[in-house]
């Protein structure tokens, strides 16, 4: 049972709630918890700021100046809180980088959530991650049991686990250092439609394009963390596949097809892709104005130092009966289309 106090800490803070609710009249706080202040960027650009990144974006951080009182302006509580004898509250505002937040999204593909802990005078809370929304900035205050001497953040994501101080800004990023040197997302497209080979024979034309976008490296992708002494390679593979025309086995027939579905497997030189994920927003298969099968994979492959060129694009269609010609009695209803494509990234 909850001791009748108001332990925002418990419950994730309520999610960081928009006041500290008075627990039977009681508004003491007890060292431990976490206190919504008033405004939500209540201390930006008004303390030391810090920034660590993670594979979901730069967490952004000011700490305020600690004091042991808040007036009733300071809190949603609307009302003077004072801190335990010889505690603190230690002022945070946090945000995500809008710039950086999700940019690499395309290739993340986990629930997992920062483990956040206060490191003050020694001691160690856990406070609750950012919100995972990515958008606007959030204040609150740390209840430490000293005064808040050399406050610091460390942060896990993911078991790999960094740490800032909180005054001067330096960090250990550890296995996460990567994160700091990302560029700007590659969208700059290249045809790869230069080497198709169809399992099937083609009868007339039919209309395949490819285009890959230029690779880049990253310390996390999908669920994991790269090894030691290797990265994530991801690229994102967007294919087309018009209709198809075949002559029946009778040859008295034959049929046009569109493709209704397509599974898509990846190669880079002799490593296989780790995960390959369909991007069903930018998925239509068939199309309803054009009966074309458009679908995008993102795509990452583990890599060391030197990252195989050679990219293998293997995409097995599932074809439907659209209309069919002729006299003859063999004309299938459903067909599998095998469609490969080699290009070199660059």
């Amino acid at each position: 049972m909850l001791p009748r106090r108001c332990a925002v800490a418990v419950a994730g803070l309520l999610a960081l709630a928009p006041a500290l609710v008075a627990c039977g009249g009681d508004t003491g706080v007890a060292v431990g918890d976490v206190v919504p202040a008033r405004d939500d960027a209540q201390f930006s650009g008004a303390g030391n700021e810090s920034v660590v990144a993670l594979p979901i974006g730069s967490l952004e951080i000011t700490l305020g100046k600690p004091t042991d009182k808040l007036s009733a302006d300071d809190t949603r509580q609307a009302e003077a809180l004072d801190a335990p004898d010889g505690g603190t509250f230690v002022p945070i505002t946090w945000q995500y980088d809008a710039s950086s937040f999700g940019r690499y999204a395309d290739f993340i593909d986990t629930d997992a959530t920062p483990d956040v802990d206060l490191i003050a005078d020694g001691a160690t809370y856990r406070i609750p991650p950012p919100d995972d929304s990515g958008t606007g900035s959030t204040s609150f205050y740390v209840v430490v049991g000293g005064p808040g001497k050399d406050p610091s953040l460390k942060i896990d994501f993911d078991g790999v686990t960094q740490t800032v101080d909180l005054t001067t800004g330096d960090r250990d990023a550890g296995a996460a250092e990567a994160l700091y040197d990302l560029p700007s997302p590659k969208t700059k497209r290249t045809d790869c439609t230069g080497a198709i080979e169809y399992g099937r024979k083609l009868v007339g034309s039919s209309t395949f394009t490819c285009s890959v976008t230029r690779p880049v490296r990253l310390p996390y992708a999908g669920d994991a963390w790269a090894e030691d002494g290797q990265g994530w390679l991801a690229v994102t593979v967007r294919t087309t596949l018009g209709r198809w025309s075949e002559v029946a086995k009778d040859l008295k027939s034959g049929g046009v097809y569109y493709a209704t579905g397509v599974v898509g497997s990846f190669r880079l030189g002799d490593v296989e892709a780790a995960q390959a994920y369909q991007d069903n927003g930018e998925t239509t298969c068939p199309s309803t104005t054009s009966g074309s099968c458009t679908t995008e994979f993102h795509v990452i492959f583990p890599v060391g130092d030197k990252a195989p060129k050679k990219l293998r694009i293997e995409q097995d269609y599932t074809l439907l009966l659209t209309s069919a010609w002729g006299t003859g009695t063999d004309t299938e209803q459903n067909l599998d289309l095998p469609v490969t494509a080699t290009t070199t990234l660059k």
